[in-house]
């Protein structure tokens, strides 16, 4: 006789059903059966609530690994068989129910459409992001146009701008050429100044050795001209001495002539100049026949022709020292270029030179006074020579324009020598 093993299962203190066979079982550590499902249902309660996980039927906290329990998991909950189709199906130990693969089929299906949820929200946000860089793509091509065309504009600018410049630059080069050559210029102008500062400093140096050295020579004419000074006023004293003696032998030449022709003569010749005449000079050249008189003692006449010949070498060289004293003078002037009149200068030399020429004059009549001791012809004609040369001097003294000098030249002859 077959036996037959009948597992009469508890009733689930929970939900109080035990007619669902699929449902699995499981026991806590205080003895107390419950379905698994119920026992989760209970526990997430319990957790909501703020709790910890409790046996229902006796109030006795359970201690759990996990949030969710899969059979087996709990240290609380203790795992029992289940009936499949009206039989026992022994489940080994570490293997998973049914239940459990059908948990995690459902768990996988509910990762699988959270992952698809996830996907389908990435898509949407991507697509919602390509519609945004869309717009944004839209507005950046705007943008680009806009950009491009002022970029455009800028070009057009810079390139106006850049021809401008290079104008300005071939300007500034040209001016730059030009203000190198003025500097060039000017450089060699501040050389040649350089040079010519230094010439003139040297010119300065020379002409102020030249100078000193005028200032000397100067020194030396003054001092050589208060010697010629002193020289002169010696010679004129000795004129006048000389004068004086020529006079006294004119009066002893006169003495020595006839005398009726001579006297007669001579007082008409006196009285025609008095007439005719107010300086002595003219009156020599009237009286210029006076002097051609009788023949006297040739004794006497040698001891006058001796006399004169001594005075007139005396005049002459009166004359030649007037000369280069004036020569001297007229240097002095043209170095020194002082304000003094050349007018002044002209008639001091005039009256030095109206008084030699005057004195030689007076030396070579002196000389036709003597009587004339010649019997040849050629004598004669050398006397008259003299003669003419009288009267040519006679002249040069008249024509002469300065008043003052013939004045002074016939105060200074001896008005005797016509009487």
């Amino acid at each position: 006789m077959i036996t037959t093993k009948v597992i009469v299962l508890p009733t689930c203190s929970i939900c109080r059903d035990d007619e669902d066979e699929e449902l699995g079982y499981v026991a806590t550590k205080c003895g107390h059966l419950f379905h698994a499902e119920c026992m989760r249902e209970w526990n997430r309660n319990e957790r909501n609530r703020g709790g910890s996980p409790r046996c229902p039927y006796c109030n006795t906290h359970l201690h759990t690994n996990s949030d969710h329990y899969h059979g087996g998991d709990s240290n609380s909950l203790i795992r029992i068989h289940q009936l499949i189709n009206q039989r026992v199906t022994i489940i080994e130990d570490g293997k998973p129910t049914p239940e459990e693969e059908l948990k995690a089929a459902r768990d996988n299906l509910n990762s699988i459409k959270v992952i698809l949820n996830k996907e389908t929200d990435k898509l949407r946000s991507a697509e919602a992001e390509k519609l945004k860089i869309e717009a944004e793509n839209k507005t950046l091509k705007t943008t680009i146009s806009k950009l491009n065309q002022e970029v455009k504009i800028n070009k057009e600018k810079c390139d106006s701008r850049a021809a401008d410049l290079r104008k300005e630059k071939q300007a500034r080069q040209k001016d730059l050429a030009i203000h190198l050559g003025e500097k060039a210029a000017f450089q060699k102008q501040i050389v040649d100044a350089k040079h010519h500062y230094e010439k003139l400093r040297n010119e300065r140096g020379q002409l102020s050795k030249d100078l000193v050295q005028r200032n000397i020579e100067n020194t030396k004419l003054k001092g050589i001209m208060g010697n010629q000074t002193n020289l002169i006023s010696n010679l004129q004293a000795q004129s006048m001495q000389l004068s004086r003696e020529r006079d006294q032998l004119a009066e002893k030449l006169n003495a020595m002539r006839q005398p009726n022709h001579g006297q007669l003569f001579r007082g008409q010749a006196l009285q025609s100049n008095q007439q005719q005449h107010h300086y002595p000079v003219q009156a020599m050249q009237a009286n210029q026949h006076f002097y051609q008189a009788p023949p006297v003692d040739p004794s006497q006449a040698g001891q006058l022709i001796d006399v004169l010949q001594g005075l007139s070498g005396g005049f002459m060289k009166l004359e030649r020292e007037y000369m280069g004293i004036k020569k001297l003078l007229e240097e002095k002037n043209e170095r020194e270029g002082n304000g003094r009149g050349m007018e002044d200068m002209e008639k001091e030399n005039r009256q030095i030179q109206g008084q030699a020429v005057i004195e030689a004059v007076q030396d070579r009549l002196l000389r036709t006074t003597q009587p004339p001791l010649f019997s040849s012809k050629s004598e004669i004609d050398s006397a008259k020579g003299k003669e003419h040369e009288i009267h040519e001097l006679v002249q040069k003294i008249e024509s002469w324009d300065s008043p003052s000098v013939s004045a002074a030249a016939d105060q200074m002859i001896d008005p005797r020598l016509f009487g």
